[in-house]
């Protein structure tokens, strides 16, 4: 966007300021914008005679040819700027499909990588928690309670087979 603003203004001012001081010219009643020699001190004043106010009416200061033509130049401009940016977002995209399958095969020999190094911790952290869950040592009553438990769990199934 930034980029667009920067083509705007290398474009778009100048063609303005061309044209605003174009339809001042006109409305003045004097050529193209053409800078004028240094001022003769000596050059007489010349009588002009006034217009009368029918002849200045019927008469538009600017001509319609060219604010036409000014009008022209303005959407050839705006037509202008469009194709520039158009221009850079097609490149843009272009070199972006053109990277792209790049990109990708790189992303999955990363993943690939990444997934390795996750199954190396997981094994080293699961050897280490067996580790020690077997350095663990259970109290002694805790021990006795699940084994008379157990036992008394065998002779209930034993007697219900029985009785069955």
């Amino acid at each position: 966007m930034a980029e667009a603003a920067n083509i705007i203004e290398e474009t778009v001012q100048p063609a303005v300021r061309r044209v605003v001081r174009r339809a001042k010219s006109a409305a003045a009643g004097k050529p193209a914008a053409r800078k004028a020699a240094a001022s003769k001190a000596a050059a007489p004043k010349r009588a002009y005679k006034r217009k009368t106010a029918a002849a200045s009416k019927s008469k538009p200061a600017i001509s319609l040819k060219k604010a036409s033509e000014a009008a022209k130049e303005v959407a050839f401009v705006q037509l202008g700027i469009c194709g520039k940016v158009y221009d850079e977002v097609n490149t843009r995209v272009t070199k972006a499909r053109k990277q792209a399958p790049k990109q990708w095969s790189d992303l999955v020999k990363r993943g690939e990588r990444v997934q390795q190094d996750l199954d190396k911790v997981q094994k080293d952290l699961t050897k280490d928690l067996r580790k020690r869950v077997n350095k663990l040592e259970i109290p002694a009553p805790i021990e006795t309670r699940v084994t008379k438990f157990t036992k008394a769990v065998k002779k209930l199934t034993a007697r219900v087979n029985k009785a069955a």
